[in-house]
């Protein structure tokens, strides 16, 4: 019997989703998240496309370096948890406004934003 199944890479791929998920939410990059569990950036990209499966002990550094209880990564069977490309975009957006120092030009991204929403 082969080691991957359609199942098995499924859930690699969900398990990825969601460490990438958290990672951007947290404004890691993947360097940073590469450091915290002792692997490369590279590892990590293969961890969140679900192309190599994460050992349980690589896991547990993750979720304690994402701030997550384990459940939260091997809870897969509700995919429609997971965040959507656009939901994504959103928090990378709001990650970065907040690095915006000075409320002038906080206040123009702001206006511009509005400005096209109400284009949309």
């Amino acid at each position: 019997m082969s080691r991957h199944t359609k199942e098995t890479k499924k859930i690699d791929l969900i398990v990825g989703q969601k460490i990438n998920e958290k990672r951007l939410a947290m404004g890691l990059s993947r360097q940073q998240l590469a450091d915290k569990i002792g692997v490369t950036h590279q590892q990590v990209q293969k961890y969140e496309k679900g192309t190599d499966r994460v050992s349980f002990g690589r896991m547990v550094l993750i979720a304690r370096a994402l701030n997550e209880p384990l459940k939260y990564f091997t809870e897969v069977d509700n995919e429609n948890k997971l965040a959507t490309n656009h939901q994504r975009m959103q928090i990378e957006v709001s990650r970065n406004f907040a690095k915006i120092e000075n409320p002038a030009n906080q206040n123009a991204v702001n206006i511009l934003i509005k400005t096209l929403a109400k284009e949309g």
